[in-house]
């Protein structure tokens, strides 16, 4: 499918949050007409503790699609 972006939701400075996703088809897929990844940015001169990154995980998986984008962590 082709997907639009629907922005970012509840980021200061365009880091990291809810990234809107939508197919531009949905009556094809219905299943992915609205899907939701998440935008984890890695604090600047910093590192996310396991615990803190799968408390992220946990809750993403609960309320949101369960896909994260690791951004800037290469």
């Amino acid at each position: 499918t082709h997907w639009k972006h629907g922005g970012i939701v509840g980021v200061f400075g365009y880091g990291g949050g809810v990234i809107g996703r939508y197919c531009d088809q949905p009556q094809q897929f219905p299943g992915v007409a609205h899907f939701h990844t998440m935008r984890v940015s890695q604090p600047a001169g910093k590192f996310y503790t396991t615990d803190y990154l799968k408390k992220v995980c946990d809750l993403w998986d609960f309320r949101g699609s369960g896909l994260t984008n690791m951004h800037g962590s290469t």
